[in-house]
């Protein structure tokens, strides 16, 4: 996967990068949220100009983004929204020790971007880290619902794709249980 990842302090970010280059992730980084989005529109750039127009949906830069939300030069939250704008399925997922409450309440209002945006409560180790940007959360869902041991490459699906998914045998498992009751 190829991963963007915003945080200030660079005792954090350092592990974030090495353990995630540890598990084959190419990963990108930056201090502050200019630096940030400056990485971000010139990748996003590339995409758009090496885009064929037949595509059905436009390639993002990165396959997730991970945003503290107290960074220098622009924050986290200025910095998510920035992003949805130029990308509105782009994964963005928050990593931050910032008062939970009203971090949830500030990516409530982004969750009108097909729920991409997640949030991870600070401290938190490493592995819990790799288990959010793998898909392991979801994978686990798919599993309770009877998808048994997908594996998220070889489905070849997006975040969004995973989650329609997961929607979609939510729906069905529903109407299933409903059908059998009538």
């Amino acid at each position: 996967m190829k991963i963007l990842i915003v945080e200030d302090e660079i005792n954090i970010l350092k592990p974030y990068q090495i353990k995630l280059e540890s598990k084959g992730h190419q990963v990108t980084t930056s201090q502050d949220g200019e630096t940030c989005l400056k990485i971000y529109r010139e990748a996003n750039t590339g995409i758009v100009q090496s885009e064929q127009t037949h595509h059905l949906f436009k390639p993002l830069p990165f396959d997730v983004v991970i945003i503290d939300y107290r960074i220098p030069k622009k924050d986290g939250m200025e910095v998510a929204k920035e992003i949805l704008s130029i990308n509105p399925t782009q994964r963005i997922i928050f990593a931050s020790a910032y008062v939970k409450i009203i971090i949830q309440r500030e990516v409530a209002e982004l969750k009108q971007h097909l729920d991409l945006v997640e949030n991870l409560q600070k401290p938190f180790d490493l592995n819990t880290l790799v288990k959010k940007v793998e898909f392991e959360d979801l994978t686990e869902l798919l599993n309770k619902h009877g998808f048994k041991n997908p594996s998220i490459d070889d489905m070849n699906k997006s975040y969004s794709q995973l989650k329609q998914i997961l929607k979609n045998l939510e729906n069905v498992k529903e109407k299933y249980s409903i059908e059998l009751s009538n």
